[in-house]
């Protein structure tokens, strides 16, 4: 089962969206401000010598995170990228996030095993939603759940296949996002090309109750390594 309620399903989605959709942005910058435009000294820790990547920061804070928070994301996600930091935070609003951070005071015993260690995979749920059918906008938002759902339930009956990608991707961050398909037989081609690549993946097939006819395959979920799953569906455009 999924452990994550379904706002909080749709909210990562959302973030993982204006991430993306920011580091494209981003990418065209003047990469001699240093990612930081000036807006605040990048955060560093005395003695710990933990400092995040400014562009990282800079897309966290954009989407209205403090720096403190943004910080502690990177931090406890190996400064890897802002998706997984974004989906660490809202995972861990509850804490004290927005306090200041020194990495030499959090990085206890307790907290050695939050930090990413080298040769770590990373993986990533893409969710394509078929646009060749007038879905709403709370259609589409159950179809990626019903594909999120059946993709889960792949991943948790082969263990044996499964289960170090699922507990991987549990760990750090449970990146989702979701992308526009053109078609019907776009999504089956992208279907039958991760199969090739042995990615576990779910079509979801409508009941037809609404909106559309019964048996439509409305969207399709992929997960895998991240360049993996970039190399099925990288080329599609953020939903």
């Amino acid at each position: 089962m999924i452990h994550a309620p379904f706002s909080y399903i749709l909210l990562s989605c959302l973030i993982s969206i204006s991430v993306h959709q920011y580091c494209s942005n981003f990418k065209d910058m003047d990469s001699a401000s240093g990612g930081d435009n000036g807006n605040e000294e990048s955060a560093t820790t005395s003695e710990g010598g933990f400092k995040p990547r400014d562009d990282h920061l800079a897309v966290l804070m954009s989407l209205g995170f403090s720096k403190n928070a943004a910080t502690r994301g990177l931090y406890y996600t190996g400064n890897y990228n802002a998706d997984l930091a974004a989906a660490w935070i809202i995972e861990n609003e509850d804490k004290d996030i927005n306090a200041p951070f020194e990495a030499d005071a959090e990085d206890s015993d307790d907290s050695e095993d939050d930090y990413i260690p080298d040769g770590v995979d990373f993986y990533k749920m893409v969710f394509v939603v078929n646009s060749e059918f007038s879905m709403g906008v709370g259609k589409v938002a159950a179809q990626v759940a019903h594909s999120a759902l059946g993709l889960h339930r792949v991943l948790l009956e082969n263990p044996q296949k499964y289960g170090q990608m699922l507990m991987s991707w549990e760990q750090f961050g449970e990146t989702k996002i979701v992308v526009k398909g053109d078609n019907t037989s776009q999504l089956l081609g992208l279907a039958a090309k991760a199969n090739t690549m042995d990615l576990p993946n779910y079509l979801v097939q409508d009941a037809g109750r609404t909106q559309i006819e019964p048996g439509s395959i409305t969207c399709l979920g992929i997960m895998g390594k991240i360049d993996q799953v970039d190399s099925v569906t990288g080329s599609l455009k953020l939903l």
